[in-house]
């Protein structure tokens, strides 16, 4: 969490300048399987939400399903108010002291320095987890008993109402660790069949034949939940009886052998591996370079595939993406890999990954996120190896008198994220093969000369090396496809960049000491499909003479440039255009939300020639511009027909978002920030004015009075945030139609969140209806008198779906009034109120 953020939820103000979102987070839930076989969920459960038990245990076999109970039992908790906070933290095989500290605090939203000793910080995150009140602390996957006081957890007592839960395939750990212990077994047969039902369809049970093979298949997993939707996973969609028929006879085979019970999930994940076809194998196998329970970042995997050359190539970069993404949709189908909610990242299973370790044990030398602080001894390098993964470690040197390792087939060295600071001339010296090369964040400042000589390289990685402020000369490396260098501190452009013709992915994203690009320089790299460099300006002639580029992400100088780039025919998959000649915006950034952006940054909008703008542009954000009344000014928007989100900041003359309501149709977020004259959203609206509005964000915008009208359709609104505001009166104003008060609805609204309006005296008339509402939050405003939860009676005392109402200073709730007597009492279990720079329970 940035001290920015910090300062806001200690009720101080944004640095000057800085955009953030709202800090405070609803209580999520964690995504999960359907869960089979509940009785040990509601055994933990009721050990957590009674008072004898204080630690608990929970173990069993890999794949028996122990994370999927608690993230069960951690969402059913979410419901509950004995607890005011739920701590979710994956502990995995490499563990240790400290990094359990850092996960713990992260889960807090706190930081550890990195500098201080175990101990000091231990003492710190005990008293972060102090300030917590009665919490249950989840320690997912732990393999080795630990001291409690060492890592700075508090022990669980009747005084404090902590529990501690940890998973672990380990019974000694349960004993060492001083838990009650909950034994997780094997499913029954009519669990198991019931759990591949859910995952291969039930619509394949009309035919008696697939029946009864299924339930010999079932059979065969021996009620192991993690064999069980692996299998399902492959079969699904499969209705011929002859093929059920061979895969319960394959599956026979993988099995027959196996008599320990714990081995038996991995013939089943055999099983299902053997089923995929050779480029979902390799890229299967791929994901275990990764470190045990990491969450894969899904376009990073996908392109060390493309790389590699396990995709092969297409006409286009978006169609090789999509042939990952489907890749990827196979394996998370067949349950080889876990989808993790939202489309970003996604994860491997420990077992899995252990089963992949053993089919790779000979080619492939993984040691990510072991804590190395030196590189595997030589012997270990050996000729039959072809990747090799040492990321996420803390490797520092490479010792000078190395011999150089003889990898002839080595294809992937992967060293990101270590602490790396120089490597050695010779060491890549017989590693003649090396296709991908990731150094990235990295604290080194040189790279050796011998890289020049990979002339097999595809790709050199070397972003976050913010160190690094010169590369030696690429000429050689004919095969390089991708050169990413952003977030370095390069000050030219490589040597003979020119020359590497077949390069189509080119980073020099925030490469704040690139001053300037070569001309001829782009226009020389034409097979270029992604580009992205900034601050340095690059010119749209060149930007336009890439005719295979998709992805393009810089600054224009000048608006013209902007205006060159949009009026020509072709359409890039994705944009992100920066319009700035003198102003940073590196901390605007995080405002970027959709994938085709065009931002003005420190211009006089009414200069000069006027504003072309494309027409396919999703989102606008205009940033200390002049000559900018509303945003009508900007005579392009009126084309821009698939507009979804708009931000403005610093705009002093700015006093209306738009002069009419006809633009607004297909927005969905609006964020505004300190726009000191802005009186009204829209000058002239009408009923459809932000139909599709999703969520309106606005921070420190004086003038305003009344946020919305009752009259507007806000059918798809979900979020209202609104701060530091100082004459904000009304946030949705009452409109009189004849001689009653319309009626209107928020059927989405899930969060509403009001600070430091000193004026505010109503949020909406007692005609508003939201069922909705998930999460309130009200901290000084001390003329409201009213929140708008207006039908509380006994048959529906509160919006079914609301979760919580954080409120400060605690006084002002004392004297909010209410239509129903009973009011305060039926919402005490959702009140929150601020306490030592967090939000607590109300006792």
């Amino acid at each position: 969490m940035t001290q920015e953020i910090k300062e806001v939820c200690a009720k101080g103000r944004f640095s000057d300048g800085l955009v953030v979102n709202d800090p405070s987070a609803p209580k999520l839930k964690l995504p999960t399987e359907k869960l089979a076989g509940a009785t040990k969920a509601e055994e933990i459960y009721q050990y957590l939400m009674g008072d004898e038990v204080r630690m608990i245990g929970v173990c069993g076999m890999g794949g028996i399903g122990k994370t999927t109970i608690m993230k069960h039992v951690h969402n059913n908790l979410l419901e509950e108010t004995k607890f005011s906070k739920l701590i979710w933290t994956t502990v995995s095989q490499d563990f240790d002291i400290r990094s359990l500290q850092k996960k713990i605090a992260c889960q807090l939203n706190e930081e550890l320095s990195d500098d201080e000793d175990t101990t000091i910080r231990a003492a710190k995150l005990s008293e972060m987890l102090r300030k917590q009140g009665r919490y249950v602390l989840i320690l997912d996957d732990v393999w080795s008993n630990f001291s409690l006081v060492d890592v700075g957890i508090l022990e669980p007592t009747t005084d404090n109402g902590c529990k501690l839960v940890l998973t672990t395939r380990s019974e000694e750990v349960v004993r060492s660790m001083g838990c009650k212990k909950v034994q997780v077994l094997c499913l029954s047969a009519d669990e198991a069949l019931q759990l591949f039902l859910s995952k291969v369809g039930q619509d394949m049970l009309p035919n008696p034949t697939l029946e009864s093979i299924m339930k010999d298949i079932v059979g065969e997993c021996d009620g192991l939940p993690l064999g069980i939707v692996t299998v399902a996973g492959c079969m699904r969609g499969i209705s011929d009886p002859l093929v059920w028929e061979n895969a319960l006879n394959e599956l026979k085979g993988y099995i027959r052998n196996i008599r320990d019970m714990k081995d038996k999930v991995f013939g089943c994940l055999q099983f299902s591996y053997d089923r995929l076809e050779q480029i979902d194998q390799d890229c299967f196998l791929y994901c275990a370079l990764y470190p045990e329970d990491h969450e894969i970042y899904k376009e990073e995997i996908i392109g060390y595939w493309m790389e590699e050359g396990l995709i092969d190539e297409m006409g286009t970069r978006k169609a090789m993406d999509d042939c990952g993404y489907s890749i990827l949709q196979k394996l998370e189908d067949n349950c080889l890999l876990e989808r993790i909610e939202g489309v970003t990242y996604t994860k491997m299973h420990d077992v899995v990954r252990d089963m992949a370790l053993h089919i790779t044990r000979k080619r492939f030398l993984i040691k990510a996120g072991m804590q190395l602080e030196e590189l595997p001894n030589e012997e270990e390098w050996t000729d039959d190896l072809e990747k090799i993964s040492l990321m996420h470690n803390s490797i520092s040197t490479i010792p000078q008198n190395m011999k150089s390792p003889k990898c002839q087939k080595l294809t992937t060295l992967l060293l990101s994220r270590n602490s790396l600071k120089e490597i050695p001339e010779s060491f890549f010296k017989h590693i003649p093969n090396l296709k991908i090369l990731d150094l990235s964040n990295n604290p080194i400042a040189n790279l050796p000369n011998s890289i020049s000589n990979l002339e097999n390289l595809t790709a050199l990685l070397l972003h976050g090396c913010g160190n690094l402020d010169n590369l030696p000369s690429l000429s050689k490396l004919q095969a390089l496809k991708k050169l990413d260098l952003g977030n370095t501190s390069i000050k030219e452009i490589p040597q003979d960049l020119e020359m590497v013709v077949n390069l189509r992915y080119l980073n020099l994203r925030f490469t704040e000491r690139l001053k300037e690009i070569p001309n001829g320089l782009l226009s020389k790299l034409y097979r270029l499909q992604y580009l992205a460099i900034h601050p340095a300006p690059s010119g749209a002639t060149e930007i336009r003479e890439l005719k295979k580029l998709e992805f393009y992400e810089g600054c224009f100088s000048n608006v013209g440039d902007l205006n060159m780039y949009a009026s020509q025919r072709k359409r890039l998959h994705k944009y992100l255009i920066w319009v700035s000649h003198r102003l940073r915006y590196h901390h605007y950034y995080h405002s970027v939300e959709y994938s085709k952006m065009v931002a003005f940054v420190g211009f006089d909008i009414n200069s000069g020639d006027g504003i072309i703008l494309p027409y396919d542009i999703q989102q606008l954000l205009v940033i200390q511009c002049k000559g900018v009344k509303s945003l009508n000014d900007i005579c392009g928007l009126k084309d821009a027909t698939d507009l979804k989100g708009c931000g403005i900041f610093k705009c002093e003359e700015l006093e209306y978002i738009f002069s009419s309501g006809s633009q607004l149709q297909t927005l969905e977020s609006l964020n505004l920030s300190y726009l000191e004259n802005l009186k009204a959203l829209v000058e002239e609206s009408s009923v459809g004015t932000f139909s599709s509005l999703k969520e309106i964000y606005l921070y420190g915008c004086g003038k305003i009075k009344k946020l919305l009208s009752a009259k507007w359709v806000l059918h798809n609104l979900e979020e209202i945030t609104v701060r530091h505001c100082k004459e904000m009166e009304e946030i949705i104003e009452s409109e009189e139609e004849g001689t009653g008060t319309i009626k209107y609805t928020l059927p989405k609204l899930r969060k509403l969140k009001l600070s430091f309006l000193p004026n505010l005296k109503s949020i909406c008339s007692k005609h508003g209806v939201s069922d909705s509402l998930q999460c309130i939050e009200i901290v000084d405003c001390p003329e409201l008198k009213q929140i708008p939860l207006h039908d509380l009676d006994k048959e529906k005392p509160y919006p079914p779906s609301l979760k919580e109402i954080c409120v400060d200073p605690k006084e002002w709730w004392e004297s909010v009034e209410w239509d129903h007597p009973q009011a305060n009492n039926v919402l005490l279990p959702f009140l929150k109120f601020w306490d030592k720079g967090h939000w607590k329970q109300a006792a």
